[in-house]
């Protein structure tokens, strides 16, 4: 998987940008506030129709314009094909692969799986179970390829549900009436994702054992209920009280999780700010090899300043590992001279200097 070309429009700061990335690396350079992280998260945005930071479209979307355009030329193996997405101020989309207007971002994001490294990982740790919760659907959508009908399902159920369950006026068999759908769409996720979870966690110990300094990490899947005392659909039927008093449903994979554990305490107590960022870079680095491993597919790595709260030593093992898979990699630095020393010679690098919202190439020194 590469990105032969990027352009960029509208997009924050990013006034009009066009790029082709041509090499193994490439990094965007310039001060704070330059739009170096707008580009990685222009990618993100082309494959999921958000950015990675979370930031809402219409403060993506630059100040008297109605829109923004993102393209890229991808290419896979000898496939290659021109995507794009617009999105508008009133929050329409327009999604085309090879020129042909697709429904569903699905297929953009199929066709770029990408993953982040960088500070805002953290929030996986100290965030809500939701941002742990995308761990594990990246891996479902793009290494267990379950069919995303399932979730389609599970939401449409859970809402109908969960508006039965605020109407007084409903009795308990109209309500109970969607938990069959619900249960069953909802096993298959938790299935997937017990199936994701346990190949994650054979390839993070073998990565956090190369790490020298990081405790041992425990990862553990919480399916949103109690699977030892029976199904989803008895799960369902036992919270019924609770569900009707609380006006919406408890049990199920939507409130699932991903433990992360250390010294029998959460990872977000037991470890240093340093070694936070060296766990969440290393649960990246193992989805990113799981996808190489199972599937055959390299994803797009977008690393947002390496080198912020990390040593030299740290910085050059977390490179090694980065780069097994031969992703192609795009990353930030406020300083190019911090990250060249870290890069292997034998990796061709593509430089760009990013000042105020313009893009221009220059020659790797």
């Amino acid at each position: 998987m590469r990105l032969e070309t990027l352009g960029v429009e509208r997009f924050r700061a990013l006034d009009q940008v066009y790029i082709q990335p041509s090499a193994d690396v490439v990094l965007f350079y310039g001060d704070n506030g330059a739009g170096k992280t707008s580009m990685l998260e222009a990618i993100s945005f082309l494959a999921t129709g958000r950015s990675f930071l979370g930031t809402r479209l219409p403060s993506l979307i630059q100040t008297d314009q109605q829109d923004l355009l993102v393209t890229a030329r991808v290419r896979e193996g000898e496939n290659s094909r021109q995507v794009g997405l617009q999105r508008f101020l009133n929050g329409q989309s327009d999604a085309r692969i090879d020129g042909e207007r697709v429904t569903t971002l699905s297929a953009l994001a199929h066709c770029l799986p990408f993953l982040v490294v960088g500070a805002e990982g953290l929030s996986w740790l100290a965030g809500t179970p939701a941002r742990r919760r995308s761990i594990l659907d990246w891996g479902v959508f793009h290494v267990e390829q379950l069919d995303p009908g399932h979730y389609s399902r599970y939401r449409k159920a859970l809402e109908q549900r969960n508006k039965a369950l605020k109407n007084d006026t409903l009795s308990a068999s109209d309500v109970q009436v969607w938990d069959a759908v619900l249960a069953e769409a909802g096993e298959a996720i938790v299935a997937a994702r017990e199936a994701y979870v346990a190949r994650l966690i054979e390839v993070f110990q073998t990565l956090a054992d190369s790490v020298e300094g990081l405790p041992p990490i425990t990862l553990t899947h919480q399916p949103g209920y109690s699977r030892h005392k029976g199904d989803l659909l008895q799960a369902l039927k036992r919270g019924w009280s609770r569900d009707r008093l609380m006006g919406s449903t408890y049990s199920g994979p939507h409130r699932g999780d991903l433990s992360l554990v250390c010294r029998g305490a959460p990872a977000l107590e037991s470890l240093s700010r340093g070694q936070q960022k060296v766990l969440v870079a290393l649960l990246v680095l193992a989805q990113q090899q799981l996808l190489w491993q199972v599937r055959g597919r390299r994803v797009l790595l977008l690393v947002d300043d390496l080198a912020a709260e990390l040593d030299d030593h740290r910085q050059a093992h977390l490179w090694q590992l980065m780069t097994q898979t031969g992703a192609q990699v795009f990353l930030t630095s406020v300083d190019a001279r911090r990250v060249q020393p870290i890069v292997d010679s034998d990796r061709p690098l593509q430089m760009f200097h990013v000042k105020n919202g313009s893009v221009t190439e220059v020659e790797a020194r």
